[in-house]
């Protein structure tokens, strides 16, 4: 019997999925979408509308993805946010995208640039908010002890013997706390992040 757990998007991607997991994506990606698109000029009052058809699509093409390189989610991600904001500019005839010349246009342009500066802060800022949200998804699965042994071992960088005697534990439980907690993180991140 396979008892390796799935992570999210391998669950996702099920004959089945479940609602939870859908919801669990639809969390962690609708703020993050959201800042994006919020540095588009003229948005304003639609900013929900385009995050929801950007999110629909994830949801409808997630189960055809496969990885094929390091960041590709966030890449096919961000691949999916372009596509969908130059259909929804050009479907409200908002400005023209004829010819690269908008400033919308230019902003697409560079974020689907893979080697752009902006492309690489998609990269950081997608990788910082999933990081934190599925830290917060995965805290309830750890005793406190354990867990404020990661936290201050792993994230704040104290050094194992402050931790074990702040925390009340040998050294070894705090590398051990930071060991199982990274590797719980691994398993529930799967391909979102590398």
């Amino acid at each position: 019997m396979n008892t390796t757990p799935f992570s999210l998007l391998d669950r996702l991607k099920r004959a089945k999925p479940d609602a939870d997991d859908w919801r669990r994506l639809h969390d962690i990606y609708l703020p993050l979408i959201r800042r994006w698109l919020s540095r588009l000029p003229g948005l304003r009052d639609e900013i929900d509308d385009l995050t929801q058809e950007i999110l629909v699509v994830l949801f409808r093409k997630l189960p055809a993805f496969e990885r094929r390189r390091h960041g590709s989610f966030r890449a096919w991600l961000r691949q999916i946010t372009v596509n969908r904001t130059r259909v929804f500019y050009k479907s409200r005839r908002r400005q023209p995208l004829a010819g690269g010349g908008s400033e919308i246009e230019q902003f697409l342009s560079r974020l689907e640039d893979s080697s752009s500066e902006l492309a690489r802060q998609w990269d950081r800022d997608h990788d910082k908010h999933v990081f934190e949200k599925l830290l917060a998804h995965v805290q309830p699965d750890f005793t406190p002890t354990t867990w404020q042994a990661f936290s201050h071992y792993a994230l704040d960088g104290q050094t194992t013997a402050r931790v074990a005697a702040e925390v009340g534990i040998s050294e070894r439980a705090v590398v051990q706390a930071k060991s199982r907690v990274l590797k719980r993180l691994r398993q529930e991140a799967g391909d979102l992040m590398d």
